[in-house]
């Protein structure tokens, strides 16, 4: 199979995942009978978004078409994508090339590096376009082990499916690496799908987390896609108890980014003191 036929592969599904799950309610249309399979019906979709019914039909069976960014526009708001869905609707359909992804610089910025250490307590790394964990303070040391990891598990996708003592550690795991792939497929997109060597590299990622855990398979067939961006996130230590933090991600130049787990009340904070006694001299 081809790049053009696995992008519009995809787009096939994406599309039918997201029609599925609007009602006719949603769009201010009477239910009707009874029907056999979830969400809008293609045609009554193709006249919400005012496009031919046999043209949408081709569309997302995945055939030949070159949909105009107007006619995206319209399908993106009446399937009620948000911001990271649109983006990748877009790309899917090869609409909007966006140039190569980032380049991965060779070190990380001595300032971004202060401000990871500073974070401490909080658990800090830095992450670069690869995904690929590239610095990190004693609090995430003691968290996460990466200094013991061979450097191509020193991924954040490896961390989050590969770690075993992770996976235990996180409370509803399941919940927070759903919303892990669904950032990832976002990156993915963002990086020019298989048509760039950088979105390659994150596809190799996502066809790894598949073959390597099959209960993502329905994860992954779903094609949820977002932003990465903050949220709650709690770990149970088997030494220093519950850890409740709040994740934040902060954006850095060269596609390099800064995560923090951030303890969400104080006596988060004495636990990860306990856990990492001393912050790194920098």
């Amino acid at each position: 199979m081809t790049d053009t036929e696995v992008r519009r592969t995809a787009l096939s599904s994406f599309l039918r995942s997201r029609r599925a799950r609007l009602t006719p309610e949603d769009v201010g249309m009477a239910p009707g009978v009874r029907r056999r399979t979830p969400g809008l019906r293609r045609e009554e979709l193709a006249v919400l978004a005012g496009v031919g019914v046999t043209w949408y039909t081709w569309l997302e069976q995945g055939r030949a078409i070159n949909p105009s960014p107007e006619v995206l526009t319209s399908l993106a708001r009446t399937l009620r994508l948000d911001r990271a869905e649109t983006a990748y609707l877009f790309r899917l359909a090869g609409s909007e090339p966006r140039e190569s992804g980032a380049q991965v610089p060779v070190e990380v910025p001595a300032p971004l590096l202060r401000l990871m250490h500073a974070q401490w307590p909080a658990p800090a790394f830095v992450t670069d376009a690869d995904w690929d964990v590239r610095a990190w303070n004693p609090s995430a040391e003691a968290l996460f082990g990466l200094a013991g990891l061979a450097p191509e598990d020193r991924n954040l996708v490896r961390v989050v499916f590969g770690n075993r003592l992770h996976r235990t550690r996180t409370v509803d795991w399941e919940l927070h690496a759903r919303r892990f792939l669904g950032e990832l497929r976002s990156a993915y997109a963002e990086r020019g799908c298989d048509g760039d060597a950088a979105g390659l590299r994150l596809a190799r990622l996502i066809a790894w987390v598949r073959e390597e855990y099959p209960e993502t398979e329905d994860w992954l067939d779903e094609h949820r896609v977002q932003e990465r961006a903050g949220a709650e996130k709690d770990l149970l230590h088997e030494e220093v108890g519950l850890l409740r933090t709040d994740q934040l991600v902060l954006r850095a130049p060269d596609g390099l980014q800064l995560l923090v787990l951030s303890p969400r009340d104080a006596e988060t904070g004495e636990r990860l003191r306990r856990l990492a006694p001393a912050a790194a001299t920098v």
